[in-house]
């Protein structure tokens, strides 16, 4: 029953990221669903922090569904950026949380609790602004999931890890997307 689990869990993903990387508001319902089910995947093979991250994705899944939903002037929300120094902070202050999380977690019994404090500190500032359309999201994205991918391979968790693998891959086509999108929307205003 979990294999399958799995299985649906990987099949939600992809649709997920497919849809998000068009910028397509029904990302946000799918991603619910799948990030449901990871929740019990994960406390499954004791990696509480990843599941402590999904009951996020869920969250912020009504959040980005609103958020993308909301109309300023009967317009889609635009994409945005963030300047050099606010990624930098971003980055300063999760690489600072990783450490902490990585122990605390270790002491409860986490599984590979720094390779899951990474994935889950920075998944919460990369779904925060992916929800936000920050073009950067795409870029933390890539690094998160790769990262990923180790974790849930060392996990035996192989259908998961090859998901992260293809969430990988779409990143950088998102990024691309939105980066195309942001141009347009750019040279529109201009």
């Amino acid at each position: 029953m979990e294999t399958y689990l799995e299985y649906l869990a990987v099949a939600l993903g992809v649709l997920y990221v497919l849809l998000a990387s068009k910028g397509n508001i029904w990302c946000w319902p799918v991603g619910i669903i799948g990030s449901g089910l990871y929740i019990f995947i994960n406390i499954q093979h004791y990696l509480f922090q990843d599941a402590i991250l999904q009951s996020y994705y869920v969250f912020a899944g009504f959040y980005g569904w609103w958020k993308w939903n909301k109309k300023e002037h009967h317009e889609e929300q635009d994409i945005s950026r963030f300047s050099v120094t606010k990624n930098v902070w971003l980055m300063i202050a999760g690489a600072s949380l990783v450490p902490l999380f990585g122990y605390v977690f270790a002491r409860l019994g986490n599984s590979l609790s720094y390779y899951d404090s990474t994935v889950t500190v920075f998944s919460f500032i990369a779904t925060w602004m992916t929800a936000r359309k920050v073009l950067e999201n795409w870029l933390y994205w890539i690094a998160i999931d790769a990262i990923a991918a180790v974790m849930y391979a060392v996990k035996g968790l192989y259908p998961t890890a090859a998901l992260y693998v293809f969430f990988s891959i779409v990143a950088v086509y998102g990024f691309t997307e939105w980066r195309k999108q942001f141009r347009l929307e750019q040279k529109a205003v201009a």
